[in-house]
């Protein structure tokens, strides 16, 4: 994603001409053992994101469902999507790992450029919940965003091939208190680490290729959820903006000397049971791009971003407990476009302009202890024809997701 304000003030597109397409677009010391590795696998992981570099969902059951989970907690994950689910999901650890496999496309001046079969990027996740009494838990979710985008020659006319690669991990330790029964409140502190790496455009320098550089920053999340009927649940949250360390080495690439946060975003949610083994769920959310001025600035701006907006997203799902042991899920969801037809070039490395999820997902009880979910999700492919300063420059991606994760309840 970062590719696009890699072009800074060379904003060149490639000439129609070119021959060589790109390859690809875009408390238990054992629990913490187990948590630590999968925290530094997930650290060298990269996702290919459909809501900007996010994913549509945090956690293998709610990604079954279209990303519904503000107010439907059903994993220890649950503190990614509203810190106050922590309170309803008991003493658990889950272990989940997707894939993505991306079919970008793009074209300038009316040639076109494909991604070169199946490239697949893993994504990890972790969760681990504990119950202090009645009324508190405590507990952790990792969880992760990123772009990873390669082209096997230089587009921009540099040395090096054209590539940009974002990895976004956040570590969220949880408070949750339950009010009263089925009210609960959550408490989050959210730790961010980044790894950000850019070949093959100079900057406005003319240094190419300056090597990964990475950053840290902090931020919060708060979340409410309440039962308020014996069918209704609705549940609500706020994740601030997490401001991180500037990435020095892109001081002169990004905007104000290698800016690049993590954006705030809230939302509010319902679950709806009509039946005992049918469970309804809606989300909508608002993720505000647009305050990053690396992320939102204008192509022409004297210091160019991708011109990304600001973005509202719906979801939702739908849970049938088919079999004591059996749990089926599907899910729609849906984004508004965060790629602007007049800032379209700059996205060719970044062609996050999926807008529509369909997806499927399962649980199977293997034991009262031990469970496995599956998902899989298809991001429809939604092209952005650039105007204007991006007139000839189309970006397109599609996407397949496929995820399992293992729990481990007492």
């Amino acid at each position: 994603m970062a590719g696009g304000q890699r072009t800074g003030k060379n904003k060149r597109i490639p000439e129609p001409n070119m021959t060589n397409p790109p390859t690809r677009l875009p408390s238990c010391p054992a629990c913490i053992r187990l948590g630590a590795t999968v925290a530094a696998f997930t650290l060298f992981s990269s996702a290919h994101a459909t809501n900007g570099p996010m994913p549509h969902g945090y956690g293998i059951k709610a990604m079954g469902m279209g990303g519904a989970s503000i107010a439907l907690p059903q994993d220890a994950l649950a503190a990614a999507n509203n810190p106050a689910g922590m309170a309803f999901v008991g003493n658990r650890l889950d272990l989940g790992l997707s894939v993505v496999i991306v079919d970008p496309k793009s074209s300038f001046g009316g040639t076109e450029f494909n991604g070169d079969g199946v490239k697949a990027v893993p994504v990890p996740e972790l969760g681990y919940n504990r119950v202090i009494d009645d009324h508190q838990s405590v507990g952790i979710s990792v969880y992760g965003n990123g772009v990873s985008t390669v082209y096997d020659t230089p587009l921009l006319g540099g040395r090096d091939k054209d590539s940009a690669k974002l990895t976004q991990i956040i570590a969220s330790p949880t408070y949750a208190i339950k009010l009263a029964p089925g009210y609960a409140l959550g408490f989050s502190a959210d730790f961010a680490y980044q790894r950000f790496k850019v070949d093959g455009v100079p900057d406005a320098l003319g240094v190419e290729s300056p090597g990964a550089d990475s950053s840290t920053g902090v931020g919060f999340k708060m979340g409410w959820s309440g039962q308020v009927s014996e069918q209704v649940t609705l549940g609500a949250m706020y994740s601030s903006r997490i401001s991180m360390g500037k990435l020095k080495k892109y001081s002169n690439l990004l905007a104000h000397r290698g800016e690049f946060d993590i954006p705030e975003r809230y939302g509010i949610g319902v679950a709806w049971r009509p039946t005992a083994s049918i469970v309804m769920a809606a989300d909508v959310m608002r993720i505000n791009w647009g305050d990053l001025d690396s992320l939102a600035n204008a192509l022409t701006a004297s210091e160019p971003g991708f011109g990304w907006r600001s973005q509202t997203v719906t979801r939702a799902g739908v849970s049938w407990q088919a079999t004591p042991a059996l749990t089926l899920r599907t899910g729609v969801s849906h984004g508004q476009q965060i790629v602007s037809r007049e800032n379209a070039t700059l996205d060719y490395l970044a062609p996050v302009t999926p807008q529509d999820h369909f997806t499927l997902g399962g649980t199977y009880a293997l034991s009262k202890d031990t469970e496995i979910s599956v998902m899989y999700a298809r991001a429809f492919g939604s092209e952005v024809r650039g105007s204007g300063p991006s007139n000839g420059v189309n970006v397109d991606m599609s996407q397949h997701w496929v995820g399992a994760a293992m729990a481990f309840k007492w």
